[in-house]
């Protein structure tokens, strides 16, 4: 065995480490996924708690405001809102309202006051103002069979030297579906140690994802400096049309074909669904066994496609972040992208979702850092479909059904996503007159694509906002439209 305390005591500030994710698919036995369900259950049960008693507490307070009660005598708080004290509440508490606490890890205390601090925190941050984005309300309560997961920080968390099991704290060693040879050669020399351990439950299967501290030589210069690329995400055919600033084409990729026919066989599956048994809490009945089987065969599509998606993005980004320098993406809101429309734009937002703009977005950030590189985001509002690549000139309008730019004032005629993608790539050269670029890779949120007028390129490259999560406040009432 390998353990976690043999390894060096590597650390994220540390210059030569990066912080990386390795997940793999659990095969456990009957009783070690009771006990995967009891741990993530034992999760929720403190998110819940702290969650109502924070709720008790504001409730009981407004309640004395309005009777007259100054601030100085309200009720104070069963507890601060800090992480250590929800934490230390819960440690005092848990003996009289969970007598079952010793079957599970003591790390499961520590993650659901975690969880429920961040999200008070995030409500408290959206009313001051110093969270961007959309409002977020108070925190709901989880309900059982969503955020199926829980975090372990310390325990027997181990890479079994077998490479096809991982032990994780009052669990026990557990199988797994892939091969861990790839980290469990990187621990037993000491280059990597496994900082946390989550586990989760999948669509269709169990799964445990090791955040691991891993040391990694960042190269100063990139092995191709100077090498630019600019990349027009679309839907459809094409979703990544990357090209350089001459305007030659470097590639042209788009989700393969089995993802639209496991569209058409889930939709298909969904129907038979419908017609059969389901769970029904309120008349407290159970999914008939037809049902199950029905619901397996839907969620076993469902991860095909989301394997398939991953693998395009991963094998795609990794191409373009080894042979260039620097990336210049754009900056899309998709949330407002799909939003708009509705119903009667349902199949370009299934699209636009099946696409996973953000996804590719994140991959490409920290690619493009690991291989000495940077990305850079393009202005919210920068028109790189309306801008001729030849002259300069920009369109007033221009329909998403004309797949070929035509420029009225040098006559070039040029593919539409093959031009926006060379507009992308001259941002990021010296002859485009660009004096600013953001070069810190920011995390996708509000961008290009979102209500609003295209203005004329400003010169300036923008890094995103981050979107908010739309939640209940203390009134049941959504704060802020879907």
């Amino acid at each position: 065995m390998t353990t976690e305390s043999a390894a060096p005591k590597l650390g994220k500030d540390d210059p030569d480490v990066i912080v990386r994710p390795y997940r793999f698919a659990l095969k456990p036995t009957a009783t070690q996924e009771r006990k995967l369900r009891q741990h993530t259950g034992a999760s929720r049960f403190v998110y819940n708690r702290l969650i109502a008693q924070w709720r008790n507490d504001l409730h009981t307070r407004a309640e004395e405001k309005e009777r007259g009660v100054p601030d100085s005598e309200l009720t104070p708080f069963t507890f601060k809102h800090s992480f250590y004290d929800m934490r230390n509440h819960w440690n005092h508490t848990k003996r009289e309202c969970a007598p079952w606490w010793s079957e599970v890890s003591k790390n499961i205390g520590d993650d659901g006051a975690k969880r429920a601090f961040a999200a008070i925190k995030n409500w408290y941050d959206s009313r001051s103002g110093k969270r961007k984005g959309r409002k977020v309300g108070f925190p709901q309560f989880h309900k059982r069979g969503c955020h199926e997961s829980c975090t372990f920080w310390a325990g027997a968390i181990r890479i079994s030297n077998d490479r096809h099991s991982v032990t994780l704290p009052k669990i026990g060693t557990i199988r797994t579906y892939e091969n861990t040879r790839k980290l469990q050669r990187k621990i037993a020399k000491g280059t990597a140690r496994i900082f946390r351990a989550t586990i989760s439950e999948g669509l269709r299967r169990w799964y445990v994802s090791f955040t691991v501290y891993e040391r990694k030589r960042v190269p100063e210069t990139h092995r191709n400096p100077g090498s630019v690329v600019g990349i027009d995400m679309g839907v459809g055919d094409h979703v990544i049309v990357a090209a350089n600033p001459h305007g030659d084409e470097i590639m042209r990729r788009g989700l393969p074909k089995t993802v639209s026919n496991h569209d058409k066989r889930i939709r298909h599956l969904q129907r038979k669904l419908s017609r059969k048994q389901g769970p029904n809490r309120k008349a407290k009945t159970k999914p008939s066994n037809r049902w199950i089987r029905a619901n397996n065969q839907v969620n076993k599509y469902r991860a095909k496609q989301a394997n398939i998606r991953h693998d395009f993005a991963a094998k795609s980004v990794h191409e373009l972040a080894e042979n260039y320098e620097t990336v210049v993406i754009e900056d899309l809101n998709v949330q407002s992208m799909m939003t708009r429309g509705g119903a009667h734009k349902r199949g370009l937002n299934r699209a636009i979702a099946r696409a996973s703009f953000a996804d590719l977005r994140r991959r490409i950030t920290y690619k493009t850092r690991w291989n000495g590189g940077t990305t850079v985001v393009a202005d919210r509002w920068f028109p790189s479909s309306k801008t001729c690549s030849e002259c300069g000139e920009v369109k007033s309008k221009l329909s998403l059904s004309e797949r070929e730019y035509v420029c009225h004032r040098c006559g070039i005629v040029v593919d539409r996503d093959l031009n926006a993608a060379t507009n992308l790539a001259k941002l990021a050269t010296p002859k485009s007159g660009v004096s600013t670029i953001d070069r810190t890779g920011s995390s996708p949120g509000m961008g290009r694509g979102g209500v609003g007028k295209t203005n004329f390129p400003s010169g300036g490259l923008a890094p995103a906002d981050e979107a908010s999560m739309v939640r209940k406040d203390l009134s049941g009432r959504k704060a802020g439209a879907r």
